[in-house]
């Protein structure tokens, strides 16, 4: 089974999380990076609203994922929500893949839970788990 683990990080927290997702699990990393990229001001004023609308965002070179069996998605939560980094990738999920989410926050995901769900679903994906992981302070 050909794993990839595939993540969108702004400060570098994500990354920590989806380097030791993919070193555990002898999968590949792929690191998603908009066209047009987020800086603290822009992921407030851009990237939170969009977030909040569930909108995906163009990427510099989207990833293939077509021939990966399992795909682990990591995300940072953004105003309780998915960055929108995330949405650009679950629209590259190809059917029948076994996901996971990952979601990278400080305060709980479980508002967007639901959400994250219909979407893996929508794209005819198995959701096999979804997680919320707080970064240690």
């Amino acid at each position: 089974m050909k794993t990839a683990v595939v993540y969108y990080t702004l400060g570098g927290t994500t990354r920590a999380f989806a380097r030791a997702e993919a070193q555990a699990r002898g999968a590949d990393l792929i690191e998603l990076r908009p066209a047009r990229p987020y800086h603290l001001f822009t992921a407030f004023v851009r990237g939170c609203p969009a977030a909040i609308r569930g909108q995906a965002v163009p990427l510099a070179q989207a990833p293939d994922l077509s021939g990966y069996d399992a795909i682990v998605l990591l995300s940072p939560i953004w105003a309780g929500h998915p960055a929108p980094p995330f949405n650009s990738a679950v629209a590259l999920l190809p059917a029948g893949a076994s996901v996971e989410v990952v979601l990278v926050s400080g305060s709980g995901a479980s508002k967007c839970a639901g959400r994250v769900r219909a979407q893996i679903e929508g794209r005819c994906c198995t959701l096999a788990a979804l997680r919320d992981v707080r970064p240690h302070r």
